[in-house]
């Protein structure tokens, strides 16, 4: 699957590995992933990396990098849902 600049780059702690979202929808995955300004999958992968190490899962984070991922995870869930045009 090929993506465009302005699609979202994300890792997903709970899936273990990289999502894309595409520009404009609404993500589909409810899981703990972190969004990156990326755009491309491998600049993505290098962002989170720098960010969070070789951590795959939740469970392989820092504490403080646990309580970022569910801080960002629970700011998303806050955000009302903008209506797809």
């Amino acid at each position: 699957m090929s993506s465009s600049p302005a699609d979202l780059h994300a890792w997903c702690f709970d899936h273990g590995r990289a999502h894309v979202f595409v520009a404009g929808t609404t993500p589909w995955c409810t899981a703990a992933w972190v969004g990156f300004v990326a755009a491309s999958a491998e600049q993505a992968l290098e962002a989170k990396q720098s960010a969070y190490g070789d951590a795959r899962f939740f469970d392989q984070l820092c504490a403080d990098h646990q309580l970022e991922v569910i801080e960002i995870r629970a700011a998303r869930a806050e955000k009302p849902a903008e209506p797809e045009i």
